[in-house]
């Protein structure tokens, strides 16, 4: 069988969610490169775990489900990444992240710097990984070595105490496709003393930094898809009962990568990402746990659906 080329490069985090009723594999980069994984074909993800048994039990279940690791690497003197998640009564979490973990060391490697040299299509990255200096310089590096082609989408997560100007500055100028909840939106306009608020502050992000794209999505109140001078707007299903949102921004960046990669139109790209963010939000945790979650979803990519 021949075989099918890698296109896509996440760097990020891979860690432990531990609700209440227990510990869910999640991260925004692994969350998003295990959904390109099961709907999309191969994805390389380079991230760090600790030489511990919740590292060992991480490639316990990525090799359960046939997730390529080679580019996770294993750190002998910093341990896995956990997060402790508590969940509102609207299904909305807070997050308290452990510091000092293996995520937050990882190098870059030859094999990867001639990837995104060569066959590399897109890089995903986030805030959170570049948190210390020595994994923001690997994202830097790596940034840095990108073909012409390669498209980078950013997708922000700003957590308290794991994010600083300079990284977003730099960020922002490398992004093609940025990725954002209103939230965000607003502390980032505040930092970047941006005085346009709404739609009309991503008007200016877009200009100042050149991004092509920005998804900006809304919770209950759905999304929005701004590329170029179009806006694109869509409401969320209301049938879908809520168990926690953790991991939907993560599911909606996935079908955005997919959806840009394969040149869907804007209504089909948005459609599909704000379906698969919306099922995200009916399960427990960032992830399927089995294979046939991800079967209505590829029933729409496979007929483009009512949106193309």
């Amino acid at each position: 069988m021949e075989r099918t080329l890698v296109l896509i490069l996440a760097i990020g985090e891979i860690l432990f969610d531990i609700f209440p009723e227990g510990r869910r594999l999640g991260g925004a980069a692994f969350n998003f490169a295990f959904h390109l994984h099961c709907l999309d074909g191969p994805v390389r993800f380079l991230s760090r775990i600790g030489n511990d048994a919740e590292g060992r039990a991480v490639l316990d279940f990525l090799s359960s489900r046939e997730f390529p690791v080679d580019d996770l690497q294993t750190d002998a003197e910093h341990p896995t990444g956990r997060v402790q998640v508590t969940v509102d009564a609207r299904g909305g979490p807070q997050f308290d992240i452990l510091p000092g973990v293996a995520y937050d060391f990882i190098v870059p490697t030859p094999s990867l710097e001639q990837f995104v040299a060569g066959d590399c299509r897109l890089i995903y990255f986030g805030s959170l990984i570049q948190r210390t200096p020595a994994a923001a310089r690997t994202v830097s590096r790596l940034l840095g070595r990108r073909s012409a082609e390669t498209k980078c989408l950013f997708d922000i997560n700003l957590r308290p105490g794991c994010f600083n100007a300079d990284s977003l500055d730099h960020s922002l100028r490398a992004a093609d496709i940025l990725k954002l909840n209103e939230d965000e939106l607003a502390a980032l306009t505040a930092m970047l003393a941006i005085k346009e608020r709404g739609a009309a502050a991503v008007e200016v992000l877009m200009g100042r930094y050149a991004i092509e794209m920005v998804a900006l999505t809304r919770a209950e109140r759905g999304s929005s898809l701004f590329w170029g001078h179009t806006r694109h707007d869509i409401q969320p299903d209301r049938d879908v009962p809520i168990r926690d949102t953790v991991g939907a921004g993560d599911a909606f960046a996935a079908m955005l990568a997919i959806g840009y990669l394969h040149q869907w139109p804007a209504g089909r790209l948005l459609a599909t990402a704000q379906s698969l963010a919306t099922a995200i939000c009916g399960l427990p945790g960032a992830v399927a746990e089995t294979p046939d979650f991800y079967d209505p979803i590829r029933a729409i990519m496979a007929t483009g659906g009512n949106h193309d």
